[in-house]
Order: structure tokens, then C-alpha cells, then sequence
């Protein structure tokens, strides 16, 4: 039982982990955080949230945690004093800018920044450096929503909200395991199912937590979720489930929809997923007679090359039935980290631009120009490189210095050994985090300490677009400075005292929030005091008697040319890379409850930590059988790539020829270092997103000695 402490200060806060953005009570007693519960009330959580946001507080006194700066002199990483790193680092930006120009430096953040810190690195790099190389490890998660969006509805604007859970009487899941990555939202999935007589459908490779609660699971083939939608689609429109009169009001393309999804029937398209002819019908029927469907997706359906084109043909069905723009029904996509919607907003991506804006926009670069007061040339008109591509630079030295702030890509990115050594060609790699050694400090030449959740103030976006204060409650350990403050002071070390003046967040939050004024992510009527120690507004909130805005474009007006969403017919296409005699299984990664992203702090909790200790990887009992392979025992997966090991767990929840691997393990916590995931994983992605296809690597498995099962 927990232990109840007493003369316990609480403090309103929001969740540092998913975007789901539950609110939390986070408990500080002498300076420290000792406890956080839910917050009772919160339209969000209502008081309950997850065994990561429990498990918090001791993440704020591990003995990793970085105290001071350091700079690689040799083979050694030295304590310098702030000073000495600020100056340096600025230095040999300036030094690398000089000499190869603005194209030679790149920066990557996580959605674990604040919004104020992102628009600080915008600012930055695209308008006073002068170059678009600035990502976020968003274009991981949720880059592929954001296009899919945009191509669909004509902006990058999440339509729906939480509330509509409790007003659907059909969800309908794609590729993710919510139980598991969104626990506190797939409660109130089960209690609406419980109370309204919801239905549920799955689309998952795996049967998992979630599919037990599912009235349907489309247990698919990995990758093949187009043919599947456009399936759906075609039986809708052949069964009469389609008002086309109506439908043509809001959306185009529809002709061209009906024509080309004749390709897809049911009979043939259950070849191509692996199921049946009836379930295709059946859900497709489901949908036809709900009166509200809600649709999610998550990472795993983001995480392929056809990504951009499954959340396409997903938002065609809620088009073609009406499912969208009311109470109960669209889509809802949910973003894998706190602020990733706020860093979409907020220009983080090397396509975008502060306030929503588009990088290829003229009249976008122009606007922004204008309000920092620099020359319009200085915003380029060519979107900078992926994540994906700026390793790529590393690789071939278009990339010179690369600047890294709470994120891991060491470990998060696929193909690790290919990212290891791009890191390790960069002249200036500039880590900024609050742990060492993770996979990514360890081949820093400076790191710099920063402050963390609760140890800094900034805002938070949410996937329902609901904006939240995080506030500081504690000081952070040692040196430590909060991220907002190492980016101005090292803007100001390259000479640009006088457009990074501020001495707060709460300025930066001011001067971004002007760049929203009049766009859908209008955050015109929020002020620090206004959403100091309550719940934030959903934007957009224009003016400060404005309420928020629950859901959009209820009007069934879209931000396209013809005012009309748009049916995008896709044809479907194979993962980029298939299994053969040598590599006849295939990998699909994913997440455990116990972990998030690459454990630089849920690895560090003991309680967390001592529950999944060490890597699996699942394995069908046919499969087990036919490779001699025993509960237990450690494998080992092989692809084009690399090599993975984990330990054995036979079950039936993956389909025959396939494993599944969460993406968790690396090197930096484990005493193993070939449990990682990405050691195997295709660097592969989306064309349109630039989002890798994490979901599907050819590889073999192999049981390993006797001999080596004592060091698993």
C-alpha cells in the first residue's frame, strides 16, 4: 500500500508522457516532487491516469541525471562551466555556418519540448541562420496524421474531441494496441461501450489487450490496411450505405471513388489480408448502420510507407457515411508524445512553418518574416531534410553539426548502426538532455544539462488541441538549465541579443502567439494567467471570452479550394521490403505498458523497470515448434541490417511467419546491448510523410547456444 505523506503542497500539472494530456496533481513536499495523482474533475482523465505518470516522481533523483555541461576533449567527456559550453557551442555553429554554409547544420528535438522552446528553435534556424533543417521526432509518430490531414481535409487540424467517446456508438481502432499505449483513454472507450452499448472494431496483426474488448478483430496482414479501407468502401457504396446527394455537399472525388474501388471486392482483397470474405462485409456493415463512429490511429499505423495513404482512406469512410463534424463522429487521431500537436503547430516539422504555416507558402514565408523583423530571403522556400535525410547528410557531410534536445534518435531511429555512425561523422553533435549516458549522449562532443518536466514552465497541446500550462514547482538538480534558456543564450553568443530578448517563457508564449492570430490553432485569447492552475481551452480560442472550440468545421465547410473535404482514392501497394527463403519472418514492433519510447526515463524506475527488464520477442507455437524454440530460451532475429536478440515468449497473439519486438530496448540501460529493436528495423519511409516504416522488416530467427543463455 502506498505510503500516505503528509504536508504535501499540490500543484495542477499535465502528463509528460502520451498525448492524451491527462490532467495530474503532482505533489511537492521540501522542494521535491514525492507523489502525483490524477486530477479529479478533468474532462480528460476525471482523477485516473496510467502506471508511467504514477511512477514519476523517481525519475527527479536518479544518479544519472546531468548536473553540468560537458565538452569531448579526446576520448573524454570533460565538465566545462556553462560559460565556457555556451560560448563554444556558438562558436562552432558559427565556425561550421561560415564555412559550409546554413545547409551544413540541422537541429532535432522531441515532443517533450514545450511549445516556447520550439518556437525559440524556429526562430533560430530558419530565421536568422537560415536554413529548414529543424525536426522533431513527431515525424516518427505522427507525421503521416499531419499529411493525411492536410491532403484530406486541407489542414492539420484534428477535428473531433474526448467528449465525442461517450457520444459514439462504434469505434473503430486501427493499428494500436490502446489498452496498452493509451490506457487511460481506452477506459472510457470500455465504460461508453459498457454504459452506451458501443460497438468495437479492430484492425490490428496482433491479438493483444485490446482485442479482447473488440466486437470485431480484423486480424490483418501487416501493411495491408489500404486494401482493407478500400474494401470497406466498396461494399458501402454497392450496399446502399452511401447518401450521395449529401455527400457530394462536403466532399469530392466521390465518382472517381466509386469507380476505382471496384478493383477491390471483398473476395479479393481477403486474399491480399489475410481474412475473410464475410468479416469484410460485416464490418463494412457495421459502419453502414452506425449512427456515430468515432475512428484512432496511433504510431502503428503510422509506421509504414504506404502511411500518409491509410490515413486517406481511412477518413473515406467516415466521409462517405457522415461520420464526421458531429457529436460522436470522425476522426481522432492521438499523438505519441505530450506536445507533438503543439510542435506540429508550432513549425517543428522541416515542411512547416510557426502558426501553421507551409515552408513552400510565399505568402506564409512572408507573414512570418515580416513579424520577426528579418529579410523574407532568409526564410527558405525549400522544406529542409527529414530526420531520416539529416542522417544521410551526416553520412555523406552535407551535415556538418547537428543540435539534439529531449530525444534519443541513437536508439528511436531504425537501422541504429547506420544512425551511430551519421552521429559519429558530425563535427559538432550537441546533445541536450537530462540523463547520461542514453544511446545519443554517448557520442556527444557537448552536452549540455537541462531541466525537465515540473523543472521548467511552458504550454502543452493536447490531441483534442486543448492547450495547458506546465508550470515549475521544483528547482532543477545541480546546473541544470531549462531548454528555453540554453537556446537563447547560445542565439545570443551567435549575436542575436536583440531578437532573443526574453527573460521568461511567458514572453515567448506572447510574441508566438501573435503568429497564430486568425488561423485554425488561434491561441489569441489564452494568457499564462488565464490557464494558470486549471484546464486550458481547446483551440481555437480567439479572444479571451471565448470558451474554446470542441470540435471543427461543423459547418461542413473545409479549408480547401472548393470549401469541400476531398475522397482521395489510394491504391494499395506492398511494404518496400518482403519476405524470401532467407528472411521468411516478418517483424512488427510495438510498445509494453511498462515502457515509453526508448526508456531514457521509465528505465531509470525501478518498479517499471524490474517488469520488463529485458527484450522480448513473440513467437507463434507453430513457428517455436518448427524451429525447436522453447519458452524462455534467447533468439535471435536476423535482417538485411542486423542482428536483435531477446528472450523467447511463444504465443498465439501474432499470426503464423510473423514476430513481434517492442521498440523500447537499447543499449545505455541494458546489460545486454543487442536487444535493440532498431538494430534490425528498415530506414524505409513514407515518400509523402517521410515517416519510417517501423512495421515490417524481413528476417530469420534463430535459437541461440545453450552457452549464452546464462548473459540473457
Amino acid at each position: 500500500m502506498k505510503e500516505e505523506i503528509t504536508n504535501i503542497k499540490w500543484n495542477k500539472s499535465t502528463c509528460p508522457y502520451c498525448g492524451f494530456g491527462c490532467g495530474l496533481m503532482v505533489g511537492v513536499k521540501e522542494g521535491r516532487v514525492v507523489d502525483i495523482r490524477g486530477m479529479k474533475g478533468h474532462p480528460v482523465n476525471d482523477g485516473h491516469i496510467c502506471k508511467l505518470a504514477v511512477n514519476i516522481p523517481p525519475i527527479f533523483t536518479d544518479m544519472g541525471r546531468l548536473t553540468h555541461p560537458m565538452i569531448r576533449r579526446g576520448d573524454e567527456l570533460v565538465p566545462v562551466t556553462w560559460e565556457e559550453a555556451i560560448t563554444h557551442t556558438a562558436n562552432e555553429f558559427m565556425r561550421i555556418i561560415k564555412k559550409y554554409g546554413p545547409e551544413s547544420v540541422a537541429f532535432y528535438g522531441g515532443a517533450a519540448n514545450t511549445t516556447e522552446e520550439y518556437y525559440l528553435m524556429n526562430k533560430l534556424m530558419r530565421g536568422l541562420i537560415g536554413t529548414n533543417n529543424i525536426e522533431c521526432s513527431t515525424r516518427l509518430c505522427m507525421a503521416s496524421t499531419a499529411a493525411g490531414f492536410l491532403s484530406t481535409i486541407g489542414a492539420d487540424a484534428p477535428l473531433t474531441c474526448y467528449a465525442d467517446i461517450e457520444e459514439a456508438d462504434l469505434f473503430f481502432i486501427a493499428g494500436s494496441n490502446m489498452a496498452v499505449s493509451t490506457p487511460v483513454m481506452f477506459r472510457r472507450i470500455c465504460m461508453a461501450k459498457k454504459k452506451n452499448g458501443a460497438k468495437l472494431i479492430l484492425v490490428d496483426p496482433r491479438k493483444t489487450k485490446t482485442s479482447e474488448l473488440a466486437d470485431m478483430h480484423l486480424q490483418i496482414r501487416p501493411g495491408t490496411d489500404v486494401a482493407l479501407n478500400n474494401s470497406l468502401a466498396y461494399v458501402l457504396l454497392k450496399e446502399g450505405f452511401v447518401d450521395e446527394e449529401k455527400v457530394e455537399k462536403y466532399a469530392s472525388g466521390l465518382s472517381d471513388l466509386k469507380e476505382l474501388v471496384e478493383e477491390y471486392p471483398p473476395g479479393k482483397v481477403a486474399v491480399i489480408t489475410g481474412l475473410s470474405e464475410n468479416q469484410i462485409i460485416e464490418a463494412a456493415r457495421m459502419i453502414g448502420n452506425a449512427r456515430a463512429m468515432l475512428t484512432f490511429w496511433l504510431l502503428g499505423y503510422n509506421h509504414s510507407t504506404q502511411a500518409v495513404f491509410k490515413n486517406n482512406t481511412l477518413h473515406n469512410l467516415s466521409l462517405l457515411t457522415g461520420n464526421i463534424c458531429r457529436p460522436g463522429a470522425g476522426p481522432m487521431s492521438i499523438t505519441g508524445e505530450a506536445n507533438a500537436m503543439g510542435n506540429r503547430w508550432v513549425g517543428a516539422l522541416s515542411h512547416l512553418l510557426v502558426g501553421m504555416r507551409q515552408i513552400t507558402n510565399e505568402q506564409h514565408r512572408k507573414e512570418v518574416a515580416k513579424y520577426w523583423g528579418v529579410p523574407e530571403k532568409n526564410i527558405k522556400s525549400t522544406p529542409g531534410r527529414s530526420i531520416m535525410e539529416i542522417i544521410e547528410g551526416l553520412h555523406s557531410g552535407d551535415i556538418r553539426a547537428l543540435w539534439v534536445t529531449t530525444t534519443n534518435p541513437a536508439a528511436s531511429l531504425p537501422h541504429t548502426r547506420w544512425v551511430e555512425e551519421g552521429l559519429a561523422k558530425a563535427e559538432l553533435l550537441v546533445v541536450q538532455d537530462i540523463f547520461h549516458p542514453t544511446e545519443t549522449t554517448a557520442l556527444a562532443n557537448v552536452i549540455l544539462p537541462a531541466a525537465q518536466w515540473c523543472e521548467k514552465t511552458g504550454t502543452f497541446i493536447s490531441s483534442e488541441r486543448r492547450i495547458e500550462l506546465v508550470e515549475k514547482l521544483i528547482e532543477p538538480p545541480g546546473e541544470a538549465k531549462p531548454d528555453y534558456e540554453i537556446i537563447w543564450l547560445i542565439a545570443r553568443a551567435m549575436a542575436f541579443e536583440k531578437e532573443f530578448p526574453y527573460k521568461s517563457p511567458e514572453e515567448v508564449f506572447e510574441e508566438w502567439k501573435g503568429l497564430t492570430r486568425g488561423r485554425l490553432c488561434d491561441m489569441s485569447g489564452v494568457t499564462y494567467e488565464r490557464i494558470r492552475g486549471v484546464v486550458g481551452p481547446q483551440l481555437p480560442c480567439p479572444d479571451t471570452s471565448h470558451p474554446g472550440t470542441m470540435r471543427l468545421f461543423t459547418d461542413m465547410h473545409f479549408p480547401r479550394p472548393d470549401g469541400r473535404a476531398a475522397l482521395l482514392f489510394r491504391d494499395y501497394i506492398g511494404p518496400a521490403e518482403i519476405t524470401d527463403n532467407e528472411y521468411p519472418f516478418l517483424l512488427i514492433t510495438g510498445r509494453l505498458e511498462w515502457h515509453f519510447n526508448t526508456r531514457t526515463r521509465t528505465g531509470r524506475v525501478r518498479h517499471l523497470n524490474n517488469a520488463a527488464p529485458d527484450n522480448i520477442i513473440n513467437l507463434h507455437p507453430q513457428d517455436a515448434e518448427m524451429l525447436g524454440i522453447c519458452e524462455g530460451e534467447l533468439i535471435e532475429v536476423t535482417s538485411r541490417r542486423g542482428k536483435a536478440r531477446g528472450i523467447a515468449r511463444i504465443t498465439d497473439s501474432v499470426q503464423t511467419n510473423t514476430v513481434f519486438m517492442p521498440f523500447h530496448f537499447g543499449k545505455a540501460l541494458c546489460i545486454n546491448q543487442d536487444r535493440a529493436a532498431n538494430l534490425v528495423t528498415n530506414p524505409v519511409f513514407d515518400i509523402h510523410s517521410k515517416q519510417p516504416e517501423y512495421k515490417f522488416s524481413a528476417v530469420r530467427v534463430e535459437k541461440m547456444p545453450v552457452s549464452l543463455h546464462k548473459g540473457k
